[in-house]
């Protein structure tokens, strides 16, 4: 057959179908049949008109292959095979490369954030520009400022990312601020020169503003700020220092009663009433808190006094024998009654006997209400949230909760008592919170680091100017991403912790050490689930915990292949025709085909974008050619791990699919004479119904006698040798593919006739024999051999045809005179007829 292509070579654009021509001749004279398929392009990519077309003899046929790429196509060549193949018997393929093109197609994207800054002198801004396209073109990064007053820089400026990728660039903006007046706006847009960058005139990549702020506002408005501020601040003054006189006053009254209550009392009896106060909250014990004993009639006069000590006991002597109620009072502490009543009408009686002592007394006193209040500094504190936690290590909660199993890193693991929004200028309060005790305030916002600050707070308490930065995240993960051949450039990583993510590419070789990344401004302490993705390689995923403000480093992040290619050689033993071979790779999901080439290297193959790690089985195979088979593993870096040295060299040799059986056929004279190589021996091989027939060759003389038969199917076969005069001989030979089987033969001699010509008992020498076939005798028709007797009258004829009738005659010399002939005798292949011929005397 005749096939031929046209384009070979196309031009496409990714997303749009391109059709090449295939022109198909049947040269034969059957009618074929053939099967046309596009090598190394996914199957969804290409349709065939008509696919399997059959043609009559000398009839052409043109069909239609279009082809698709896929809109992620990268720049280029693709190299494509179109094959043909006759599935009718002959087994004929035939392989044609072409050639589709696609063109470069540059498109540049940026983003900047944010978008908007309110500073001061400068501004620092973040680019990421993202390539689009389907082609790697550097692009150098301008800005431009309308009213040309600012300056910018760049760090990197010529940037390069690969398709589909993106690349981080800083932009630095510099502007002489003003010194008086409102904020200054400053415009800027962000272009880029280079392959695809738009015209001057088209809508910028990127714009920006940077909104500048003067050094000193408008002065009525800096007066105003600062009379409320000597107001407020006059205000705050006067209505601490009264608190402070309160209570200094209070204090003051209780020390004396309790002074008094120590050096002296008011009753002569023998009772007493002793126990303890406790805090209500922590249940620690209260030093220091006044107890009153009143009668039970009468809670307007008390009849003894105390204070407590330091272990927070009390005990009140010289009682009379009654009822009493006893109340507890100190600064910062609601009144309370005995055991735990804010009101003398529901405390609990006590009966005192006469001289008895009532012990194990415990009175629950509860400070009053205390207030936190302050302000989060920080750059945003917009969205804040401050939360009141009562810390699990010390008391009332220490030792009495466990954390949980895998319990993520956490800046505290108190209880929370109250959580608070932060208002815009940072302004926090925490009313009502239950006092003495100790508490961790915790301010908290996504994209910040948690900042606790632990206080101290006495009962009543109102702790103000309690001031809590909010930062950036503080915690760091460097390291380097590599692949198999060492360092990765361009790598994304991306870690991710709840809502908080932060994002970055390691380095290229041009910008610094190749593959090391930085992802700063974590939140900490927290967990961080890293995901790291490059072109061509398969994504790891990492987790990492961090403490508060750690800084990790040190981070290898090793990335395996995302797609494999094999490859290799095939070769045909005994022969240099090892193109147009089928290799099937097959992984038992999906499956690639390929065929070998037919132009130098003949025979070479490669697949590529093969999934790793996989095992996959190799199927070579050919018409002529026995099929191989091989397994071969790759790992994720697509090294091969077993069934070949390596990916590149997944090489085998195929053998013929058929047999050859070849020999030398010799025979013997039956003279004694050793055997001579036979021509024209007719060399039979049969196997059922089929059947090959040669004959030995004659010339040239190296082969004289050599027969080969080629193309045998593995079998068992009856090979016969047969020749005019001699008994043909037979035997079994088995034959298996790729064999090439020598079997030498030798015949049986040949037929032959000798004799003696004799007259009255003498030997005649020197008389002429002549050798006719019995049915041509005595026609025009002349002898088959000829020969003459020897001094003992013997003749010998060697090598004679059989089977067949033949005649002797005797003459004097060749046209003389006929002295005598045999009778027609019969010979049969292979025998030696011996005969005497009796002339009769001449008278």
């Amino acid at each position: 057959m005749h096939v031929d292509v046209t384009p070979r070579r196309v031009t496409a654009f990714a997303g749009t179908p391109v059709d090449m021509l295939v022109t198909m001749t049947n040269s034969t004279d059957v009618i074929a049949g053939y099967d046309v398929r596009v090598l190394g392009a996914d199957p969804g990519w290409v349709a065939i008109e008509d696919p399997s077309p059959r043609l009559f003899p000398g009839a052409s046929l043109t069909t239609r292959v279009s082809i698709t790429l896929p809109e992620d196509t990268l720049a280029g060549d693709r190299h494509f095979t179109v094959q043909v193949s006759d599935r009718t018997g002959t087994g004929e393929v035939v392989v044609l490369d072409t050639v589709v093109e696609v063109p470069a197609r540059p498109r540049t994207e940026i983003d900047l954030e944010p978008r908007t800054i309110t500073g001061g002198k400068a501004a620092q801004f973040h680019l990421t520009v993202r390539n689009e396209g389907n082609t790697t073109d550097p692009v150098r990064l301008v800005a431009v400022d309308p009213e040309a007053r600012s300056t910018f820089t760049f760090a990197p400026q010529t940037v390069a990312p690969a398709p589909g990728n993106g690349t981080p660039s800083v932009l630095g903006m510099r502007a002489k601020r003003p010194w008086f007046g409102d904020p200054v706006m400053r415009p800027f847009e962000v272009r880029y020169e280079g392959a695809g960058a738009p015209a001057a005139d088209a809508p910028p990549a990127a714009a920006g503003v940077f909104v500048q702020k003067p050094r000193f506002g408008r002065g009525v408005l800096g007066l105003i700020g600062l009379v409320l501020a000597i107001t407020v601040f006059a205000v705050v003054i006067t209505v601490a220092l009264s608190s402070v006189v309160s209570r200094s006053a209070a204090d003051r009254n209780l020390a004396i009663k309790v002074a008094q209550a120590r050096d002296g009392g008011t009753g002569s009896g023998r009772s007493a009433l002793a126990g303890s106060v406790v805090e209500l909250a922590t249940g620690a014990p209260l030093a220091g808190v006044s107890v009153d004993a009143f009668a039970a009639d009468d809670a307007a006069q008390a009849v003894a006094t105390t204070a407590t000590d330091a272990a927070g006991t009390f005990r009140l002597e010289q009682l009379a024998a009654g009822d009493y109620v006893v109340r507890v009072r100190g600064a910062g502490f609601a009144e309370v009654w005995y055991p735990a009543a804010a009101a003398p009408g529901d405390a609990t009686p006590i009966t005192a006997a006469e001289g008895e002592t009532v012990s194990g007394l415990v009175v629950i006193a509860g400070g009053v209400p205390a207030t936190i209040a302050g302000s989060v500094v920080g750059a945003d504190v917009g969205g804040a949230t401050v939360h009141l936690e009562m810390p699990l290590e010390v008391d009332p909660l220490a030792g009495r909760v466990d954390p949980e199993p895998r319990e993520a890193p956490s800046p505290t693991t108190g209880a929370v008592i109250r959580t608070v929004p932060v208002a815009s200028d940072g302004a926090f309060e925490l009313t009502d919170i239950p006092s003495p005790a100790v508490y961790d305030v915790v301010v908290t916002k996504e994209g910040f680091s948690t900042h606790v600050q632990r206080l101290d707070v006495a009962a009543g308490e109102s702790r103000l100017g309690v001031e809590l930065p909010l930062v950036l995240g503080d915690g760091t993960i460097t390291g380097q991403v590599l692949g198999a051949d060492g360092p990765l450039g361009r790598a994304s990583v991306v870690a991710v912790s709840g809502t908080t993510r932060v994002e970055t590419v390691s380095l290229s070789e041009e910008l610094g050490d190749e593959g090391t990344f930085a992802l700063r401004g974590l939140p900490t302490p927290g967990t961080y689930t890293v995901v790291v993705t490059a072109e061509s390689y398969s994504a790891a995923t990492l987790t990492f915990s961090l403490t508060a403000a750690q800084q990790l480093t040190g981070v290898d992040i090793v990335l395996g292949r995302d797609r494999g290619t094999l490859g290799g050689e095939v070769t045909v033993a005994g022969s240099n025709d090892s193109g147009g071979v089928n290799v099937t790779i097959s992984d038992g999901a999906s499956t690639v085909q390929t065929v070998t080439r037919s132009t130098k290297p003949v025979g070479a193959w490669e697949v590529a974008g093969l999934a790793v790690p996989g095992t996959y089985t190799l199927t070579f195979e050919r018409a002529d050619l026995e099929q191989q088979v091989l397994s071969v593993s790759l790992d994720a870096f697509g090294q091969v791990t077993a069934g070949a040295p390596s990916a590149g060299a997944v090489d085998v040799t195929m053998r013929s699919a058929t047999a050859v059986l070849t020999g030398m056929v010799t025979q013997t004279l039956g003279d004694g004479s050793p055997p001579e190589d036979a021509p024209n021996v007719i060399v039979t091989l049969s196997s059922g119904s089929a059947e090959w027939r040669v004959t030995t060759a004659s010339t040239p003389a190296r082969d004289r006698g050599r027969y080969r038969i080629e193309k045998l199917p593995p079998g068992t076969y009856t090979l016969s040798f047969a020749r005019a005069g001699t008994r043909a001989t037979s035997q079994i030979v088995v034959l298996s593919a790729g064999q090439v089987l020598n079997q030498d033969a030798e015949l049986v001699a040949p037929a032959r006739v000798r004799g003696t010509v004799v007259q009255d008992g003498n030997p005649l020498g020197g008389r002429l024999v002549l050798l006719y076939r019995a049915a041509a005798y005595g026609t025009a028709v002349g002898p088959v051999r000829t020969t003459t007797t020897d001094d003992d009258g013997e003749f010998d004829f060697l090598d004679v045809d059989a089977p067949d009738n033949y005649i002797l005659e005797v003459r004097s010399a060749a046209g003389g005179t006929i002295l005598g002939a045999s009778s027609p005798f019969t010979l049969d292949a292979s025998e030696d007829a011996e005969i005497t011929i009796e002339i009769e005397a001449m008278t």
